[in-house]
């Protein structure tokens, strides 16, 4: 019979860590990737974006974002710019510009189908085309789309109201929108001076004049990107029935588009034509009841994207992948809708009504609703070499207009003559 051996747990342990064959070190930990993303977001949307960088940190340990107020779009752009003729690497791994495709040109970006389109990509077919068209130059996909908007227009319901106008039926073409506009124009006091305008926009006059140049079936630029074609009769017209708001039916002061914010919110302007991410603070700050509405439409409902889009900038390939993934998780459908939800941007994605977060959003903000059905009609206007020259342009001409130094015809020939000259580099 065999005595039970009785080893002391000393001595076990002595021949485990002293005589037994020595394990496998556990593998070090991967080294962090640290980035650096620049962005134009303040307020309550910086708030937001900063919240949610936190939180990808948080959920990343081995990707780090830095993130940093830098300004407006513009300012964005021209940093990256000034660093690009340098001929120094831009300083942020990823930033967000707008008319961000147009860097594509320069060779200082990946293009951003090199990862939607790879291994850790994604499907593109499932977000909306017109963001793809927004983010494309040259014909390349170059960036990511992220904080987008689109025009709407405002409308004061205690106004409507008051003018016999149903405030649950606003206008839906623009034969409407002047009727609507000549009822809710008003000299209130009688001293021959209007002090109640039916009808203004923005101060981004180009985006909505482009919208009506589509609506009526015109384009802003030829397929090859070489010449603007916005003194076409249909954008004549588009123009002219501007210009006609102000001097024929005398329901937009002319040249008061600086004033129009305030001249909304103080009950002094009816409706008011602006970008859709202004929703939310206008909610806040009007001390009546608010009404959103679609574009009203011509031979189209046509609704252009703006914005500003998400870059990588080329690197190291380990920081362009870690910036991927930041990205990928920025604009997941998930965190596209929270975004959304928390700052007044649009969407994204198609299938962005059919979460369940998102109807119980649109049911306790019902106005936002009006906002994401636009989305079938979203356009993105081409990204070309002369953008910016042809938004100044067009606001110009726009100008003229309104203050009758020109006609449409001659306005648009002037501002079409000057761009067409950029573009072919004269």
């Amino acid at each position: 019979m065999f005595k039970k051996l009785v080893v002391p747990l000393v001595i076990v342990v002595l021949l485990v860590t002293g005589c037994a064959p020595a394990l496998a070190p556990t593998p070090a930990p991967a080294e962090v990737v640290k980035l650096e993303f620049w962005h134009a977001m303040s307020g309550q949307s910086g708030d937001v974006l900063e919240g949610m960088v936190a939180r990808f940190n948080e959920e990343h340990p081995y990707i780090q974002v830095t993130s940093t107020y830098q300004g407006s779009y513009g300012d964005i752009a021209q940093k990256v710019w000034t660093a690009i003729q340098a001929g120094t690497a831009p300083p942020p791994d990823v930033a967000q510009i707008g008319g961000a495709p147009m860097f594509g040109a320069t060779g200082a970006l990946a293009p951003i189908t090199d990862f939607t389109d790879g291994p850790n990509g994604i499907d593109r077919k499932k977000i909306y085309d017109a963001f793809w068209a927004y983010n494309t130059a040259g014909g390349q996909i170059w960036t990511m789309p992220f904080n987008n908007s689109m025009p709407v227009l405002y409308y004061n319901v205690d106004l409507f109201k008051e003018a016999g106008l149903d405030p649950t039926r606003p206008p839906q073409t623009r034969d409407e929108l002047v009727n609507a506009a000549k009822a809710l124009t008003k000299d209130t006091d009688d001293d021959g001076q209007i002090d109640q305008w039916g009808f203004n926009t923005h101060t981004s006059t180009h985006w909505f004049l482009s919208a009506m140049i589509l609506q009526n079936g015109g384009r802003i630029i030829n397929e090859d990107e070489t010449q603007v074609l916005y003194n076409s009769p249909d954008a004549v017209e588009a123009l002219q029935f501007w210009g006609d708001l102000v001097n024929k039916h005398k329901v937009m002061p002319p040249a008061q588009h600086k004033e129009a914010k305030g001249d909304f919110l103080a009950g002094k302007l009816a409706m008011y034509m602006r970008s859709s991410a202004g929703l939310f603070s206008t909610l806040a700050d009007a001390p009546f009841e608010v009404g959103v509405a679609m574009l009203p439409a011509k031979k189209a409902r046509v609704a252009p994207i703006g914005g500003a889009s998400l870059v990588i900038l080329k690197g190291e390939e380990a920081k362009m992948n870690a910036a991927w993934e930041f990205i990928k998780w920025l604009t997941s459908s998930e965190n596209s809708n929270y975004w959304a939800m928390n700052t007044g941007y649009i969407p994204i994605y198609k299938n962005a009504l059919e979460a369940a977060e998102m109807q119980k959003f649109l049911k306790d903000n019902p106005l936002y609703k009006t906002v994401v059905e636009q989305l079938e009609y979203s356009y993105g206007i081409p990204v070309f070499s002369e953008l910016g020259t042809s938004d100044t342009e067009l606001r110009k001409a726009m100008e003229k207009v309104e203050l009758g130094a020109a006609t449409p015809k001659e306005a648009l020939d002037v501002a079409a003559e000057v761009v067409n000259k950029a573009l072919s580099g004269q």
